[in-house]
């Protein structure tokens, strides 16, 4: 079973998409910010991140460059789920340091969204990637 974490400093979004995952047989886990996302990475190396942008203590583009910076967590495919324009700085960066796709939220539907992560755990399973 393919695990995603999912960061979001909002529990409603974290639990919304917790649950729509495990619906769908992904194991899932939520942190709040960045700091602690990268503390669950460290204890357990999840198959999959959905990735807010704006948090509190560690904001999500630098917990992207910390994951893109270490050898053994560069390949975890990230998606970002967030509230901040597409055309804004903070995509682009994050885009720079090697996300799989951007979802904006209240523009974007639940199954594409599922669609996405699918294809990126089954090409992570597939491959031996970051599991």
């Amino acid at each position: 079973m393919a695990e995603v974490l999912i960061v979001d400093d909002q529990p409603e979004a974290c639990e919304l998409l917790a649950r729509l995952l495990r619906a769908n047989g992904f194991a899932t886990r939520c942190s709040p910010n960045g700091r602690e996302a990268l503390d669950a990475v460290i204890n357990h190396t999840p198959d999959l991140i959905l990735l807010d942008l704006h948090m509190p203590q560690m904001d999500g583009v630098s917990l992207l460059q910390v994951l893109r910076a270490y050898l053994r967590w560069n390949s975890i495919p990230v998606l970002l789920v967030t509230a901040l324009p597409r055309e804004g700085p903070a995509v682009q960066r994050a885009q720079t340091a090697g996300v799989q796709g951007v979802f904006i939220k209240g523009e974007y539907l639940l199954p594409d969204l599922l669609t996405r992560v699918r294809e990126l755990t089954q090409h992570t399973k597939a491959t031996g990637g970051a599991a």
